[in-house]
């Protein structure tokens, strides 16, 4: 969280100096601390918080990733960007028990395309237990082949997907 304040911080502050540099000297002074405001802005709609968000609900901190996936925006993100802060929020919202709004993003999320095998399998293995919990057997499965197909090297995304499969054999029981 510190990161987040102090760039912004810097934003602030590059942008407020280059106005007192260009009132006092002129544009020559302070166009170099435009720029770097420029930057400090582009990076924040194009990037936002994700990673950060990202990185704080891998450690189990729920509420501070929450607190910073609010900060960004997906309207302006870059395509990876957008896909994991459609991630984090849906991992957010199944947290909170929201699966309606868990579902919604974790879906939106695979559509984008995430990085890495592992969070594509974690992803489609969500949305096979919310299909599950709601008795979409059908859905459960498609999702959960999905989840197989990744090729996932995670023993945890493994054991769940084992544990589903045993599940689904017998969905009614």
């Amino acid at each position: 969280m510190f990161y987040i304040r102090l760039r912004f911080l810097f934003m602030a502050l590059c942008f407020i100096i280059g106005i007192a540099l260009h009132v006092k000297f002129g544009i020559g002074s302070a166009w170099y601390l435009y720029l770097a405001g420029g930057i400090f802005l582009a990076s924040s709609l194009f990037f936002g918080t994700v990673w950060a968000a990202f990185s704080s609900l891998q450690q189990g901190k729920i509420q501070e990733a929450d607190m910073m996936l609010r900060l960004s925006k997906p309207t302006f993100l870059a395509k990876r960007h957008k896909a994991y802060y459609h991630f984090t929020k849906g991992m957010i919202a199944l947290q909170n028990e929201q699966l309606s709004i868990g579902e919604k993003e974790l879906e939106e999320a695979l559509r984008l395309g995430l990085r890495t095998e592992n969070d594509s399998a974690l992803a489609s293995l969500n949305l096979a237990h919310i299909a599950y919990k709601e008795k979409r057997w059908d859905v459960s499965r498609k999702y959960l082949d999905q989840a197989k197909y990744y090729k996932s090297d995670d023993l945890m995304i493994k054991d769940k997907v084992k544990e589903l499969e045993n599940a689904l054999i017998h969905p009614y029981n």
